[in-house]
C-alpha cells in the first residue's frame, strides 16, 4: 500500500488514522504510568487494586473488558455472513452476568476475608486441593490463548490498514508492547484507568458512526431496514443450513453457541476476578445490574453490518475497514476511518490488557504457587507476575505470527469451550456443602480433557464441544461428590459456617 501522507515526518497510508492511533497509544502509556504511582505495589494492589474500585471504574472495567475486538469486528462480519444469526450475541450477553449477581457478592466478601485475589485460588481453597488450582490454571491458559490471539489479530489489522505496513505482525508487536508496558507498570489499576477511556471512546465513536452511515446512505435506520426487507429479506430471519441467502446455522449449533457463551460468560477469570477489585460486595451486584446497558453498544455495530450487506461488503473480519472506504462517503471517509480505527484498537486493547493481567496472576498464584506448590515470597510475586505477563504476550504474538486462519468468532467460541468447564466447581461448589474435592478434580479433568479430545479429533459436531464435555463434567462432579467422603469440616467452615455473607467492618471501609 503506497504512502499517502505523513505523521511526525513518517510516511503512512492513512495519516489521519495513523495520527489518531499514535495519540491514543501515547495516552494509554501515560495513564499506565500514572496508575503505577498509586497504591502499595504488593500482590493485593497489583492484582485486586486494594479492593478499592468504585462504580464508574467497575462499570467500564467489566463492560470494556467483555466487549473486545470480537464485538467490533465480529458483529458486522456475522451480519454479512449469516444475517440475523448475529443476535445470538444479544441472547447470551443479556443473561451472561446474571450468575454473578448471586455469587459475586459472596466472592467479594470471601476474598476480603481470606485474601483471595484469583478465581482458582478461591475455588482451590473451597476444596482444599492443589489439583483444582492446577487444573483451573491449565484450563484458563488454554481458554485465554485464542482470546489473546483475537485481540492481537484485530490490532494487527487496524495498524496495518492505517499505516500501510505490509506485514500485520508489526502492528501486533507494537500494540502488544504498549499494552505490556502499562499493565506491567500499573497492574489492575492500569487496566481499570485505561478501560474507562477506552470504554467511553468506543461507545461514542460506534454510536456516532453507526447512526451516521445509515442516515447518510439511506436517510436513516428505518429506511435502511426497509431496503433490507425488500432486497435482503433472508438476512432478517434465522437461516437454516441449505437455504438460499446467508450461511446457514442449524438450530442445534445455534442453541449450543448461545448456551456455551451464556454459561461461560461470567466465569472468565479476567471478569470473575473483578469481583475482588470492587469497593464493596453490593457494588459487584450493582455492576451486574448496570452491565446490560453496555449491550446497546452492539446495536450500531449490527446497523453497520446491514449497511455492508446492502452495499455488497465482504463477509470477513475487515468489513468495517471496507465500510470506511465506501465511494459514497466522499470526504467523510477520512474521519470515519480514523475513528473506526481508534474504536477497534481500543476494543482490542481493553480486553488484551485484562487478559494479560489475569494471565500473570494465574501463572504465578494459581499454577506455580497454588497448583505446583512452589514457595514464593509474596513480596516477590508482583515481579514474577510482570515477567509472566510479558511471556504470555509473546506466546500470543507467536500465534498471530503463525498465521492462524480461524475467524474471530471461531477463536472466541474455542475459548468458551474450555472456560465453561469451570461452571460446576464454581456455582455448585460455592453453594453445595456436599461437593467434595474428588468430585471437583474428577469433573474438571473429564471436562477439560473432553474439550481437548473433541477439538483434536476435528469431527463436525451438531453442538459445541464445550456443551458435550460439560455434561459428563457435571455428572461426574455430582456423582463423585455424592458417593465420596465429605471435605474436612475446617475447610467447609471457612465457606459455609456462620454468616459468611455478612460484611465485616474492615470490608465496609475497603
Amino acid at each position: 500500500m503506497a504512502a499517502e501522507g505523513s505523521v511526525l515526518g513518517l510516511a503512512f497510508a492513512k495519516p489521519w488514522a495513523s495520527a489518531v492511533l499514535c495519540t491514543y497509544l501515547l495516552c494509554v502509556l501515560v495513564l499506565g504510568w500514572l496508575a503505577a504511582r498509586r497504591g502499595r505495589g504488593d500482590v493485593s494492589d497489583f492484582v485486586a487494586g486494594e479492593r478499592a474500585f468504585g462504580p464508574v471504574v467497575m462499570y467500564f472495567v467489566v463492560g470494556a473488558t467483555m466487549f473486545s475486538a470480537y464485538a467490533l469486528l465480529g458483529t458486522p462480519q456475522r451480519v454479512v455472513e449469516k444475517g440475523s444469526d448475529v443476535f445470538y450475541i444479544l441472547a447470551y450477553g443479556s443473561v451472561g452476568l446474571v450468575p454473578l449477581f448471586f455469587v459475586g457478592a459472596r466472592v467479594r466478601r470471601l476474598g476480603a476475608r481470606h485474601g483471595f485475589v484469583t478465581q482458582a485460588e478461591l475455588v482451590a481453597a473451597r476444596f482444599d486441593s492443589r489439583a483444582v488450582a492446577l487444573l483451573m490454571a491449565i484450563g484458563t491458559l488454554a481458554a485465554f490463548w485464542p482470546y489473546l490471539v483475537i485481540q492481537l489479530q484485530a490490532a494487527a489489522m487496524v495498524v496495518s490498514w492505517a499505516t500501510g505496513w505490509t506485514s500485520p505482525v508489526w502492528g501486533a508487536g507494537l500494540v502488544a508492547a504498549v499494552v505490556c508496558t502499562y499493565v506491567v507498570q500499573g497492574g489492575v489499576r492500569g487496566v481499570g484507568w485505561t478501560n474507562v477511556v477506552q470504554g467511553v471512546g468506543m461507545l461514542v465513536v460506534v454510536w456516532v458512526i453507526g447512526l451516521y452511515l445509515p442516515q447518510r446512505l439511506y436517510g436513516g435506520v428505518g429506511p435502511m431496514f426497509d431496503r433490507v426487507a425488500a432486497e435482503k429479506a433472508a438476512w432478517l430471519v434465522l437461516p437454516e443450513v441449505g437455504e438460499t441467502g446467508p450461511g446457514g446455522t442449524s438450530p442445534w449449533s445455534y442453541s449450543s453457541q448461545v448456551l456455551v457463551s451464556a454459561l461461560g460468560f461470567s466465569v472468565w477469570p479476567h471478569v470473575f476476578m473483578k469481583c475482588f477489585t470492587a469497593k464493596s460486595a453490593r457494588l459487584v451486584q450493582w455492576s451486574v445490574m448496570t452491565y446490560p446497558s453496555f449491550l446497546f453498544f452492539l446495536l450500531p455495530l449490527i446497523f453497520l453490518g446491514y449497511v455492508a450487506t446492502l452495499e455488497g461488503g465482504p463477509a470477513t473480519d475487515q468489513v468495517l475497514f471496507w465500510l470506511a472506504e465506501l465511494p459514497g462517503l466522499e470526504g467523510a471517509s477520512t474521519w470515519i476511518g480514523a475513528f473506526l480505527a481508534f474504536a477497534v484498537l481500543a476494543a482490542s486493547m481493553s480486553t488484551l490488557d485484562a487478559l494479560l493481567h489475569a494471565s500473570g496472576a494465574v501463572l504465578v498464584r494459581d499454577l506455580w504457587v497454588g497448583g505446583l506448590g512452589r514457595k514464593l515470597d509474596p513480596s516477590r510475586q508482583p515481579a514474577m507476575m510482570r515477567v509472566a505477563i510479558v511471556v504470555t504476550a509473546a506466546l500470543a504474538f507467536m500465534g498471530v505470527a503463525s498465521g492462524i486462519e480461524l475467524s474471530l468468532v471461531d477463536l472466541l467460541l474455542l475459548g468458551y469451550d474450555f472456560i465453561v468447564q469451570f461452571v460446576p466447581v464454581i456455582f455448585i461448589g460455592l453453594f453445595w456443602r456436599g461437593a467434595n474435592r474428588v468430585g471437583a478434580v474428577a469433573g474438571l479433568s473429564v471436562g477439560l480433557l473432553g474439550v481437548l479430545v473433541l477439538q483434536l479429533v476435528g469431527i463436525a459436531l451438531p453442538v459445541r464441544p464445550g456443551v458435550l464435555a460439560l455434561l459428563p463434567n457435571l455428572a461426574v462432579f455430582v456423582l463423585a461428590s455424592r458417593v465420596g467422603q465429605a471435605d474436612p469440616e475446617p475447610v467447609l467452615a471457612r465457606f459455609f459456617d456462620g454468616p459468611p455473607d455478612a460484611p465485616k467492618n474492615s470490608e465496609r471501609s475497603a
